[in-house]
């Protein structure tokens, strides 16, 4: 008994060394690090420095988003992307000619400009005018995966929004950026004559409207003065005055939804908002005016370690 609580004696002291060891050598490490930023503190100050300049330079003027939400109309929705296309295509091409056309002079300042759909896959299926979208969606889903078939780019195209991103170096006015774009992508030959004879249409359709429904106001005028007079009526009494009233509403209905119309038909890509001068803030430790500095700072304190580290090996060699 006395021989094992004297062998558990020697193991705890030792135990108690190694980890009373283990922080002193901790401790000595920390100071020593310490020490030594003491004595590189100018060098460790000036690649701070450097690091800030650099990320100063390397970031130039502050990034900004903008972001415009159109609605393509006359089936243009192929025009719109191809037209937001050829527009990046002139960024990376720094076409000034191109860009003076469209009326943008810092061209050099915008980063990049990108268009996605908005995923409204129900204003697609109930779209008025493409009354087979949901017929086409069903159709398409039994030989495929129906999410993956909504988030299709040829899908996505067609549906009602889109939203174009610009980034841009520094803020911009709207009569700088969105408002030439805009004019841009609403200068198709094709596009206009469509404009014309859809609005037209729609205007022809309304005075047709408005027509049938003073009609209808008379014979429902007709109807009732019969009735209350006593005369013959041709039409049974039972049917024919709420189904013209039925038919009125339709139309009363139609016409609205009909001027509603108008206002988006106004335009070939009709903008529905725009947000200007989004600033996108990144985490402070991922800002390249901490992160840039703090690597040059590890970069030298890496080099530093290693010349030690291989001068030391290379004595052992020797």
């Amino acid at each position: 008994m006395s021989t094992n609580s004297q062998e558990q004696e020697i193991d705890l002291g030792q135990l108690f060394k190694k980890i009373g060891d283990f922080f002193s050598g901790l401790v000595n490490t920390i100071f020593d690090f310490i020490f030594f930023i003491q004595k590189k503190i100018i060098i460790i100050v000036v690649l701070l420095i450097l690091g800030i300049a650099s990320a100063y330079i390397l970031d130039g003027k502050k990034r900004y988003e903008h972001e415009l939400s159109v609605i393509p109309n006359f089936g243009s929705n192929e025009y719109l992307y191809k037209s937001i296309e050829e527009i990046n295509t002139k960024l990376k091409e720094k076409d000034p000619e191109f860009f003076k056309k469209v009326g943008i002079h810092d061209f050099k300042d915008i980063m990049s400009i990108d268009i996605e759909a908005y995923p409204a896959v129900y204003s697609f299926v109930n779209n008025k005018e493409q009354e087979n979208n949901f017929e086409l969606i069903k159709l398409m889903a039994e030989d495929g995966d129906l999410e993956k078939i909504l988030e299709n780019e040829i899908t996505s195209k067609n549906y009602y929004h889109h939203k174009i991103s610009i980034v841009t170096k520094g803020m911009w006015k709207r009569e700088d950026l969105i408002n030439p774009i805009l004019n841009f992508l609403n200068k198709s030959d094709f596009f206009l004559k469509q404009q014309k004879v859809v609005q037209q249409n729609l205007e022809d359709k309304l005075v047709a409207n408005d027509s049938l429904v003073k009609q209808i106001d008379n014979i429902i005028l007709l109807l009732s003065s019969n009735k209350n007079g006593g005369g013959n009526i041709s039409i049974s009494e039972n049917s024919s005055i709420p189904d013209l009233v039925d038919k009125k509403d339709f139309l009363i209905t139609e016409s609205q939804r009909l001027k509603s119309s108008k206002i988006i038909y106004d335009k070939i890509i009709k903008e529905e908002s725009s947000i200007l001068n989004i600033r996108n803030y990144v985490p402070f430790m991922l800002n390249s005016k901490v992160l840039l500095p703090l690597i040059f700072v590890f970069i030298y304190l890496f080099g530093f370690a290693f010349m030690k580290i291989y001068n030391k090996q290379k004595l052992r060699k020797v």
